[in-house]
């Protein structure tokens, strides 16, 4: 059985396939790009591992920021229906991003999983029962912390600084170099983009940097997202009760992209949290995705299919069944799967 992984997070999207190709493309989150540049991007991926696998049924997962746990059906139409124009065949796993970091190693479903890229998320799991969320609910509702919330801290940092309101501070300059605008000029221009949201997450690298260098002012943007994800990993845990033996992943850019950050919060969710292990920092979310549809390669726990994951069967008949009787009759539509788009062409790795 050949296996394929797709990582869509809220500015970049992964694919890989079991013999190490990937494919990077832009978000296909539509809070993010909009529905018809999301939908685009998502066929364009699923071209490519269509085209690589040549017809071969296939199992994959498909962990994306986008899907609402409590109303997910129009979000699984939506992802579900390109794989069929693609060609792709065999099995489908639907999810949210973070649901693979709780059930692959080393969790294995007990701990908390905390996603810190554009947005922000945690998901707690004893292994047992269904699994709890906390945030998840867009920058609108939630992603304290993230690379949203570190960069919208910086630039309001840099415009109160500008004008007065706020000490002087490094960020002012920092972001004009990174935007080529000064602050309040770029606070200006994104507040009238539609889909704001990654360029605003993308000034989390300057607000960084800034707090490395020294800078005060970025030190209280930065304490206070780590305050924030601390809190939510303490009310994920308290959530499902752990105690004894548990421990947290860490994923998403921020962590990844800064890695005293991600120290400084591992530190203190073992200090503070009493987590009996220091938390992993998971550097490949796709491969955390590959990973977690290899060690549930027999049928995902009863704990999260249904609610947290769906199962999608596909033949080239594509009479498509959902899991709790969720049926649809797809047609299927011929494409010419081994057409890839130019950029993805050009995004292929292969190992070696």
């Amino acid at each position: 059985m050949r296996y394929w992984a797709i990582d869509a997070g809220g500015s970049t999207t992964t694919a890989l396939l079991d013999d190490g190709t990937r494919w990077r493309a832009g978000s296909v989150n539509p809070a993010s790009v909009g529905a018809r540049a999301a939908d685009r991007g998502l066929l364009d991926l699923l071209r490519a591992v269509g085209s690589r696998l040549d017809g071969q049924p296939a199992a994959g997962w498909l962990a994306t920021a986008a899907l609402d746990a409590d109303a997910p059906q129009r979000e699984l139409d939506r992802l579900t229906r390109p794989a069929g124009t693609a060609g792709l065949t065999g099995t489908l796993v639907v999810s949210r991003d973070i649901l693979p970091l709780l059930l692959a190693p080393p969790l294995r479903g007990r701990g908390v999983a905390v996603v810190c890229g554009t947005g922000s998320g945690f998901l707690a799991g004893d292994g047992v029962r269904t699994p709890r969320a906390i945030g998840g609910c867009e920058y609108l509702g939630s992603d304290e912390g993230s690379a949203f919330a570190l960069g919208l801290g910086g630039l309001r940092a840099a415009v109160r600084g500008a004008d007065g309101r706020g000490a002087p501070t490094a960020l002012g300059p920092a972001i004009a170099e990174h935007a080529d605008v000064s602050a309040p000029e770029l606070a200006r221009r994104l507040a009238g983009q539609p889909y704001p949201k990654a360029s605003v997450a993308a000034l989390s690298v300057v607000v960084c940097r800034c707090w490395l260098a020294g800078d005060p002012v970025a030190g209280q943007v930065v304490g206070a997202a780590l305050d924030e994800l601390l809190h939510g990993v303490r009310t994920a845990r308290d959530s499902m009760g752990l105690t004894g033996q548990w421990s947290a992943t860490l994923a998403g850019g921020v962590f990844r992209g800064c890695p005293e950050f991600a120290d400084a919060l591992r530190m203190r969710i073992t200090e503070e949290l009493g987590a009996d292990s220091p938390p992993t920092v998971v550097d490949d979310p796709a491969a955390a995705v590959l990973a977690a549809l290899r060690e549930h390669a027999g049928g995902l726990p009863a704990a999260v299919a249904g609610r947290w994951a769906w199962t999608h069967r596909s033949t080239h008949n594509s009479t498509r069944k959902w899991s709790h009787e969720w049926t649809h009759e797809w047609a299927h539509t011929r494409d010419d799967a081994g057409r890839e788009h130019a950029a993805l062409a050009a995004a292929e790795e292969r190992p070696g």
